[in-house]
């Protein structure tokens, strides 16, 4: 009786160690193909917010128009090489539409209750970059923001900066090209680890499997002596 409760509880256990490594398998494959997914989409471009597909994430993206520096947000917590800064992002107008622009980092100064001198765009200029989802980070509690800009903000909540703002802001950003002529310090990567985590999550899985079928043909053996 006890070998046999011995064997369905090491039964038990392989098949979950194996569920597991399997579930790690398919995650890589996700990942490989969503990675796939973005280097062919941002190498294809658009010229015009109207021309966009209905999921216009990781398309290249070129428009003309203006900013709007007078209603700047600043992406609190972002740190580059040590020290602490800001993202910052600024409304942009192409014809007759808008877009929430991120131009990149920029330094905080010393104390809290100061605010960075921030680059002051005017007329027309001509921009590229990657259209990508906000960056956002857990809230336990729905995120207030604060009054007058620069708008210091903790997630790019782009529905919440609809409402403050006044403009009409579609569920997405444009992360500028670094080669752009107005674009600060670059820090933005796209969010999408690789699948080499996951394979190497799925062997140790494996691995761990391996070892309890050892132990287990050893027990058996053992316990026949």
């Amino acid at each position: 009786m006890r070998r046999i409760g011995f064997i369905l509880f090491t039964v038990a256990v392989l098949v979950t160690l194996v569920k597991l490594g399997l579930w790690q398998m398919s995650r890589a494959q996700e990942k490989e193909q969503l990675n796939h997914v973005l280097q062919f989409r941002s190498e294809q471009m658009y010229y015009s917010i109207a021309s966009l597909p209905a999921d216009p994430r990781w398309y290249s993206l070129t428009l003309r128009g203006q900013f709007d520096h007078s209603r700047a947000v600043l992406l609190d917590n972002q740190m580059y090489r040590g020290q602490p800064g800001y993202h910052v992002l600024y409304p942009f107008m192409s014809e007759n539409s808008w877009v929430m622009v991120n131009l990149g980092w920029i330094a905080a100064p010393p104390y809290r209750d100061q605010i960075p001198v921030l680059p002051e765009l005017h007329g027309e200029v001509r921009i590229s970059g990657i259209i990508a989802p906000p960056s956002t980070l857990l809230e336990l509690a729905p995120e207030q923001l604060g009054e007058g800009f620069p708008l210091r903000v903790q997630n790019i909540n782009l529905a919440a900066l609809r409402e403050r703002t006044g403009l009409p802001l579609p569920p997405w950003v444009l992360q500028i090209d670094p080669d752009s002529p107005v674009a600060l310090e670059q820090t933005w990567i796209p969010v999408v680890t690789g699948p080499q985590k996951h394979y190497a999550y799925a062997l140790q899985w494996f691995l761990m499997a391996l070892a309890v079928s050892g132990l287990a043909v050893w027990w058996l053996r053992r316990s026949k002596v």
